[in-house]
């Protein structure tokens, strides 16, 4: 049985479900959307029109296929991604279950979660041999995308980021015309996935060697160095909190779950469990932009395993 059945069966546990392909849970579940309705009862069932017949034949061994409408009997449970106002059936709020179910990854999910992050630091190598001063952002930022998407990568959750100085300080910047500078901050923020499952990174590239953003990487290795000998299995995330607030500035979580899982956040009351995965945001915002180096971490049983 693959990660995907058993975490259909997991649902099914909890009671009935309905899922749409847009879902962004939908990866999870099942490797197509190439469907109308995902419903999850005692059987896995796919609804889907007779046109969509040849992209499903790679699933028809393990999901039972019906080309149609489906009748829906009784209520269902749906994510807080579901189109509700478009629903047509009894529905409940399933978000809870999911917290539940997908709080964390298979073994199995691990695995391809550890080849991604392969992918990151090989790509980043290149990247970082290629970029050079003078280059516009948007060549940069193809540069990185090309990388990641030739070791492997299959697709981006957001467009990635290479962005220069004040720029970086915003939400979501969009990398542009403008010419990467001498005596600047470079920021880079890519979310590369594959089969569904995807790692949020971020780097910084100083143009120039000033004391006080030097002295922001140290501080910001020395926080990952902490929690090095910190993490492990049982760790309170309030206290992972404690930790990665000494070093810079956040607008809420210093933790943040990663590959799409419901688990962990920090602060919180949330306890580390073996294979949890979950994303640092460290920031430290200077008068030229933001040192910002988000690392993603696995959970072990006595200690950590950073993925990037």
């Amino acid at each position: 049985m693959t990660p995907r059945e058993m975490r259909a069966r997991l649902l099914a546990s909890y009671g009935n479900f309905v899922f749409f392909p847009n879902d962004p849970e939908v990866s999870k579940l099942i490797g197509t959307r190439a469907f109308t309705h995902l419903i999850i009862e005692d059987e896995i069932k796919v609804y889907a029109p007779k046109a969509m017949e040849e992209d499903l034949e790679n699933i028809k061994e393990n999901y039972e296929i019906i080309y149609g409408e489906p009748e829906f009997k009784g209520e269902y449970y749906v994510s807080p991604h579901a189109p509700i106002s478009n629903l047509k059936f009894p529905y409940k709020d399933g978000t809870d279950i999911l917290m539940e179910a997908m709080r964390k990854p298979f073994p199995e999910e691990i695995s391809l979660l550890i080849s991604l992050g392969e992918i990151i630091q090989e790509a980043l190598r290149a990247f970082f041999n290629e970029i050079e001063i003078g280059m516009k952002e948007k060549e940069a930022k193809a540069i990185l995308e090309y990388h990641l998407l030739r070791r492997g990568a299959d697709s981006f959750l957001y467009p990635s980021i290479v962005v220069c100085g004040e720029k970086s300080k915003k939400v979501f910047p969009k990398s542009g015309d403008e010419k990467i500078q001498e005596r600047t901050i470079v920021y880079i923020d890519s979310s590369p996935s594959i089969d569904g499952y995807y790692l949020n990174f971020s780097r910084v590239i100083l143009t120039e060697e000033r004391k006080n953003w030097i002295d922001a990487i140290k501080r910001i290795n020395a926080m990952y160095a902490k929690l090095s000998s910190l993490i492990k299995s049982g760790v309170s995330c309030n206290r992972v909190d404690e930790i990665v607030r000494e070093v810079g500035e956040f607008p809420h979580y210093s933790v943040m779950p990663t590959a799409g899982f419901y688990r962990p956040y920090a602060p919180s009351n949330d306890i580390l469990e073996e294979n949890m995965v979950f994303t640092v945001v460290p920031s430290i915002y200077t008068d030229k932009g933001v040192i910002r180096v988000k690392r993603n971490i696995l959970v072990e049983k006595e200690a950590i395993k950073f993925l990037d």
